[in-house]
């Protein structure tokens, strides 16, 4: 880090792990770091875990900010209900350590369908930031994929899947993990996959354990169950998020290998949709929050 002093440190937490950004007063970057959070059902436990990996960056002469987007123990009353502004306001959390002033981006929750968002509405604030009058779909792809329609500056109404989260467990569980263990993308396979599964979402079952079974009786290569399998999961996923997505515009946030497929898929639909990186506009979206909160 070089000799300038922190202003305020932005936390984004994702997939199991935590990324920060040391801000300087005028909002540049001083430095980064990563590290992996467990599991941790209360949110002091969080708390305990990220002071540590804040440690280098505080100092017993100042009290820092921390804004943290993605927390997933808030509790339900403190996310707010859509149609919302993406982010407005922040949270403030109890933190022992005297170093720390440490605050949450509230999430966003919908009555029905019930759904609950962690993270990505601080990826859309950052995205919105330098495209106000977006109106359209955006997809922030990491574990989940939460598809949230944009109208008037607002998060009007979303919907999350769990297919990043099934593609990994499926992966690796018997009986697919050796049929499945390719990843070079079989274009052929894959469009067909995501076809059949829309046109056909109740043949999903028996579509993955046609994969195994294929292997096993033709000898077919890992990458052509690793496309298959992908392509089916993409193509339910699509399937079910239609609403959302057809005769709109759609962004695709993500720094996962997988929005390129997401891509794909939708542009076999007749969507050519924009993929741009999450985490970039994630810390854009943080910045909103510190230069509201912190001044």
């Amino acid at each position: 880090m070089s000799g300038a002093s922190p202003a305020w440190i932005g936390v984004d937490v994702s997939d199991g792990h935590v990324h920060l950004w040391v801000h300087d007063p005028r909002g540049d970057v001083l430095a980064q770091a990563d590290g992996p959070v467990a599991d941790l059902p209360a949110e002091a436990g969080f708390v305990a875990a990220l002071t540590d990996l804040l440690s280098p960056y505080l100092s017993e002469h100042q009290r820092l900010p921390v804004i943290v987007a993605g927390l997933p123990a808030l509790p339900a009353h403190s996310l707010r209900p859509v149609p919302a502004l993406p982010v407005d306001g922040l949270l403030g959390l109890d933190a022992d350590d005297p170093r720390l002033d440490l605050c949450a981006v509230p999430g966003l929750k919908q009555a029905s369908p019930p759904q609950i968002m962690q993270g990505p509405e601080t990826a859309i604030a950052g995205y919105l930031q330098g495209l106000p009058e977006f109106d359209g779909v955006i997809c922030t792809l990491d574990a989940q994929s939460t598809w949230s329609h944009i109208s008037a500056r607002e998060v009007v109404s979303f919907q999350t899947f769990v297919t990043p989260a099934m593609a990994l467990q499926l992966g690796g569980a018997a009986p697919l993990s050796q049929a499945v263990a390719g990843a070079t993308l079989i274009e052929e396979t894959f469009d067909t996959a995501v076809n059949d599964i829309m046109a056909r979402p109740q043949g999903f079952g028996t579509a993955l354990a046609e994969i195994s079974a294929q292997a096993a009786l033709e000898g077919t290569s890992p990458d052509a169950g690793w496309s298959r399998l992908m392509g089916a999961l993409i193509g339910l996923e699509l399937a079910g998020s239609r609403p959302y997505w057809l005769g709109r515009e759609v962004v695709i946030l993500s720094d996962s290998p997988l929005s390129a497929l997401y891509a794909r898929a939708l542009k076999a639909q007749g969507v050519v949709a924009q993929d741009v990186s999450r985490r970039e506009h994630l810390r854009t979206g943080l910045q909103v929050c510190a230069e509201a909160s912190v001044g």
